[in-house]
């Protein structure tokens, strides 16, 4: 997760993930059902990181997918459940 308005905020984002991708030692990328998302979608008027940006690095890091949200409003906080649940229900083959 990181914040839509702040360019910094994606500064240790892939040293983040290799870390992550560490703990699954054995595991391929492809198996880790991450999703990419980006917080304070009420905030997009303040946008220091595009979408496409955000869109990218995700690709980039194989990732399953990106979202952005706002906990303020509520937006799209149930669809990021909703699709980490899926991914879940995928990778268990049910």
């Amino acid at each position: 997760m990181y914040d839509i308005t702040r360019f910094s905020s994606l500064k240790n984002f892939n040293e983040w993930i290799e870390i992550f991708k560490k703990g699954f030692v054995g595991v391929q990328d492809t198996q880790l059902p991450v999703l990419m998302v980006g917080s304070k979608l009420d905030l997009s008027y303040k946008r220091a990181v595009s979408s496409k940006e955000a869109y990218d690095l995700a690709k980039e890091h194989n990732l399953y997918g990106y979202i952005e949200c706002s906990s303020k409003d509520g937006r799209n906080i149930e669809d990021i459940f909703t699709e980490i649940a899926k991914l879940m229900l995928k990778r268990a083959g049910l």
